[in-house]
């Protein structure tokens, strides 16, 4: 479900180098902007939760018109992601639309769900405009903006679970992000420029 040729990945953590969320955000976002500057890349996006990589971040949620309850499942694995986040990895809208920069904090809350997720919650086809909650509590104060297809979260082999993604930049405690760089040049000519753009913002800042 992703299409992974010609994508290297990158990671820095500014919160360890303290880091405030102000100063985070500006970084990572300058990050971005900087990757899509440099020649040969066709895209740039983020991702709080990398994927394929074992890690496995969930909540319980709320979801518009579902009935929750004590032996219902309602939980949901989730990820903070960049703008053209899908676009970068090659997978599919089915319906509505990827984050804008303007999906920031204090803009009206979105998510995108996966084919999992509105099937899980009994979304029917209807997905998109519908209002959902996390971290288990009663209040529906974030509207789902777009419905994705299924692609593989944190492991290759296991079955594609329940998923939505909401924008980091509406996030106000983030410390350390994933980027992702799609070039029409072989990745191993990309990892080599990314130290050079990252010492322009912080050269004390590690990279994995």
């Amino acid at each position: 479900g992703l299409q992974l040729d010609h994508v290297m990945t990158f990671t820095v953590s500014p919160g360890r180098n303290g880091y405030d969320s102000t100063r985070t955000a500006v970084l990572l976002n300058r990050t971005e902007e900087l990757m899509a500057a440099v020649p040969g890349v066709t895209g740039v996006t983020s991702s709080l939760v990398p994927i394929l990589s074992g890690d496995n971040w969930g909540t319980d949620v709320r979801v518009q018109g579902f009935q929750s309850g004590p032996d219902i499942d309602s939980n949901s694995r989730l990820n903070r992601i960049g703008v053209d986040y899908f676009k970068t990895l090659g997978v599919p809208m089915l319906a509505g639309r990827e984050f804008t920069l303007s999906d920031q904090r204090g803009a009206t809350r979105v998510a995108i769900v996966n084919e999992a997720f509105a099937k899980n919650f009994h979304m029917g086809k209807d997905v998109v405009g519908k209002f959902m909650g996390e971290d288990g509590n009663d209040s529906l104060n974030i509207q789902i903006v777009g419905l994705v297809k299924d692609a593989k979260y944190s492991e290759v082999k296991e079955v594609i679970p329940p998923l939505f993604f909401t924008p980091w930049r509406q996030d106000a405690g983030t410390r350390s992000m994933v980027f992702y760089v799609r070039s029409s040049l072989p990745p191993e000519q990309i990892v080599k420029l990314v130290p050079p753009v990252m010492k322009q913002l912080d050269a004390t800042l590690p990279l994995e």
